[in-house]
């Protein structure tokens, strides 16, 4: 899968949340041959002998409009892709609203720009469906009438949704990039959570203080670390320091440790250091305490080569959601909707 396909598959979820505006102006005119018997909420409808109210409108997008069965439809065939939707209610219907006026708005902009999807594409993406469903289309498909969902309004929904998918990528994903530049950047500022799983082996030295209520025994503590620093930076050897100014007989190895065992008081001061060199004096509630770094664990080149790919993958899906988002409002912006809901 290519870096601009990850994007997609990371919009194609947050592809119709947006919510639009409302309530609107009054209803624009219905397209001819919409079909039935068109009806705002709460009128009347004016029923000849030969016509019977077989839905109605819950909204108008430019010269499109939605009707109540299919915000139903739009409602069975989300809760069956595990798609988070309210529960039963005005805010299940308003939200599922607002998903297919932004959805449909996409569809009208990808036959703008005459995206196609052929029926082999439509066959492929009805097959996947299905298996995705148990894999028989006879019990899929009597599932699905059982819930007032035809098999032709599901084809439907699939042609609409790689229509959708299709002009995102043409006007969103494609257009989408990220410099290198710009993943060091993001590796450097969040480069401890790549290194997570990293150890690393420090050293320790304390000069402990017997009576903490005692200041003086605090500046006394406090000169001997000083002296003991001073030591360490003319090239004293850190183990044989602990073992004598310490009284630490393992010579202050504490070994490998993985991130997070160690105080996080002293472990992030640690983690700055490079190899070999040393903390400044740390106080804690009975010491003075001095770290060295004696080795880590570093990312290695396949690791590295990892992060910088899921770093690129990150930064594209969030720069192509941006950019969806203000492509979607800029749509909103220049259509004509009104909700009859």
């Amino acid at each position: 899968m290519t870096t601009w396909q990850r994007a997609l598959v990371g919009l194609v979820l947050a592809a119709g949340l947006g919510a639009c505006r409302g309530p609107a102006g009054p209803l624009p005119p219905i397209p001819a041959g919409a079909g039935g018997v068109l009806v705002r909420s709460g009128e009347t409808p004016p029923i000849k002998d030969s016509q019977a109210v077989i839905d109605r409108v819950v909204a108008v997008v430019n010269d499109d409009v939605i009707m109540m069965s299919e915000l139903q439809e739009a409602i069975v065939l989300s809760r069956r892709d595990g798609r988070d939707v309210p529960e039963v209610g005005p805010d299940l219907e308003r939200t599922m609203l607002n998903r297919l006026v932004d959805h449909r708005l996409q569809v009208q902009e990808a036959k703008r720009d005459k995206v196609e999807v052929t029926e082999d594409d439509l066959r492929a993406a009805v097959d996947d469906i299905v298996k995705r469903n148990g894999g028989d289309r006879e019990k899929f498909e009597a599932q699905l009438l059982a819930q007032g969902v035809t098999w032709e309004a599901l084809r439907r929904e699939i042609k609409d949704q790689l229509l959708a998918q299709r002009v995102r990528s043409r006007r969103v994903v494609r257009r989408s990039t990220v410099t290198e530049s710009e993943v060091d950047q993001y590796l450097a500022q969040n480069r401890e959570k790549f290194e997570a799983g990293l150890k690393y082996h420090p050293h320790h030295l304390a000069i402990t203080v017997e009576v903490t209520s005692s200041p003086a025994a605090w500046d006394a503590a406090k000169k001997e670390i000083d002296e003991v620093a001073a030591e360490l930076a003319g090239g004293a050897d850190f183990a044989e320091l602990a073992r004598t100014r310490g009284k630490d007989p393992t010579g202050g190895d504490l070994g490998w440790m993985a991130r997070g065992e160690l105080d996080a008081a002293f472990e992030r001061p640690v983690l700055a250091l490079q190899k070999g060199q040393v903390t400044a004096p740390i106080k804690s509630g009975s010491a003075y305490h001095l770290f060295m770094l004696d080795d880590r664990e570093e990312l290695t080149a396949e690791k590295l080569a990892d992060a910088r790919q899921q770093v690129r993958d990150l930064l594209l899906q969030k720069k192509a959601q941006e950019r969806f988002d203000e492509w979607l409002e800029t749509l909103r912006r220049r259509a004509l909707i009104a909700i009859r809901l």
